[in-house]
């Protein structure tokens, strides 16, 4: 008898409820523009909710679950762990160096490891499109009135 992978359709509907959760916390509506802040997140929520619960039902009725052939996928190739370290350390960076360095040189480096985990080795270029990019994301959130704090808070600027 085959495994049947009912972790996943769990892992979807607890995401999901997790989701609804925090969601929760938030105001739904608003008084003018009748969208809340938590809206969004609770369609989501609910969403993953009801996926996880169709994704259930179909692993019961025994629907098999295998990869997808696709023309330009190479079967013999290993994990560059190296390559996920530095994209996983772009998603942690943020956490880590935005209140002491601020949004714009923590974006830059988020780039620049991004690139890098797709092999980019030209690290010069990479800064500069990454200062550019933030620098531009900064200014346009500062129109917008998106307090994102000063420009580079480690320099009192």
């Amino acid at each position: 008898m085959t495994e049947r992978p009912y972790w996943i359709a769990a892992g979807t509907v607890a995401w999901g409820a997790i989701v609804l959760w925090k969601a929760a916390e938030l105001p739904q509506f608003d008084q003018y523009a009748y969208v809340g802040p938590g809206l969004m997140p609770s369609v989501v929520g609910a969403a993953l909710v009801f996926l996880g619960l169709l994704l259930a039902l179909q692993i019961r009725m025994g629907v098999r679950f295998e990869e997808q052939g696709a023309e330009d996928v190479n079967d013999g190739h290993d994990v560059s762990y190296r390559m996920l370290g530095l994209a996983a350390l772009a998603c942690a960076l943020p956490v880590l160096t935005m209140p002491k360095l601020g949004f714009v040189i923590t974006c830059t480096g988020c780039f620049v490891l991004v690139a890098a985990a797709f092999k980019s080795r030209r690290w010069p270029l990479d800064i500069l499109i990454g200062l550019a990019f933030s620098l531009l994301c900064w200014w346009l959130f500062r129109k917008l009135g998106v307090q994102l704090g000063g420009l580079l808070p480690a320099m009192g600027v």
